[in-house]
């Protein structure tokens, strides 16, 4: 016969690794939502930030128009392209690298420690920190590009502006 207390006991610890599963399972949600509303959020932001500054110099273009048409055109197009690139590249790895990091955070506490020790684990680990490095240097990248799109635009309104005369 099985003692009474050793039933209890382990009843007790079978519902709290139940309710720890679906903790785990609720972290895991949980972190997945936040993590996508924060980088459709960022989208957002970038995007009407980017447009706020596209505006005045469309509009400006528009008034000088009889003037320098192309320059103003392009001069605009770029600040519009460029800093929506530089906001969007700057923003989304932050918010990726979150969702994948909080994903890995919740694996973690998922994953039983026997398994920890085995080789699989460990190349999940070097998968998940390469990602993350690749989206942390994407933020560097972004600033090429901001840069970039800022010389070529506006060798190109010159080129124009130069052809104009």
């Amino acid at each position: 016969m099985i003692p009474t207390s050793l039933l209890f006991t382990s009843s007790i610890s079978l519902s709290f690794s139940h309710s720890l599963m679906d903790f785990r399972f609720f972290f895991l949600f949980l972190s997945l939502f936040l993590s996508f509303s924060f980088s459709l959020i960022l989208f957002l932001f970038s995007f009407f930030l980017s447009f706020s500054f596209f505006l005045p110099f469309f509009f400006l273009s528009f008034s000088l128009f009889l003037f320098f048409p192309l320059f103003f055109f392009f001069l605009s197009l770029s600040f519009f392209v460029s800093f929506f690139l530089f906001l969007s590249f700057s923003f989304f790895p932050y918010s990726f690298s979150l969702f994948f990091l909080s994903f890995f955070f919740t694996l973690t506490l998922s994953i039983p420690s026997s398994l920890i020790a085995s080789p699989s684990y460990f190349l999940f680990l070097s998968l998940s920190l390469i990602l993350f490095l690749s989206f942390f240097l994407s933020f560097f990248l972004s600033f090429f590009l901001f840069f970039f799109f800022h010389l070529f635009f506006f060798s190109l309104s010159f080129f124009f502006l130069h052809s104009l005369r």
